[in-house]
């Protein structure tokens, strides 16, 4: 290999690895509370007109269709959806706190964004919060385990620091 080749390999090479980076930077962060249209942000799960303990609380469910298409950077908990015999995860769902649709029964749909990513992920790292980086969709989707309002092919997957 050539001395110019060498270069532009290694160029390419850097360039690889801090675009994500850039990229990452360029991305609107959000938090949780962002994805709540303003309507239904001052409603209180469990409000209702009367008093019916069986009655069903209401629960947020719209999106914020002025999100859609914009590049985010979300923190959040994973809950597998697909699971490699390598032990790699390629969909799941991001939800705001540890062991929601599992131990819990699953938040409302705009706190849920179903997630499929371009790089599967190691299935021990699903343990600690992440922050998520990619292009959201407003769109609704079903899951075994819970119904989401938001999607994203995350383009950048990396584990939270506190």
């Amino acid at each position: 290999m050539s001395i110019s080749n060498r270069v532009i390999w290694r160029g390419l090479a850097v360039t690889l690895l801090f675009g994500g980076l850039a990229f990452a930077d360029d991305a609107r962060e959000l938090t949780w509370d962002d994805l709540i249209p303003d309507a239904e942000a001052t409603e209180q799960p469990g409000d209702s007109s009367f008093d019916d303990p069986f009655a069903m609380p209401v629960l947020p469910m719209g999106v914020v269709e002025e999100l859609d298409g914009v590049l985010v950077k979300i923190p959040g908990f994973v809950v597998p959806l697909e699971v490699s015999a390598e032990g790699k995860v390629s969909e799941f769902l991001l939800v705001p706190y540890f062991g929601a649709c599992i131990h819990y029964p699953p938040p409302p749909a705009n706190q849920i964004v179903y997630i499929t990513a371009e790089e599967p992920m190691d299935l021990e790292s699903t343990w600690e919060p992440i922050w998520a980086t990619g292009e959201l969709k407003t769109e609704f989707r079903e899951s075994d385990l819970a119904y989401s309002g938001y999607t994203m092919a995350a383009q950048a997957i990396e584990i939270y620091e506190y």
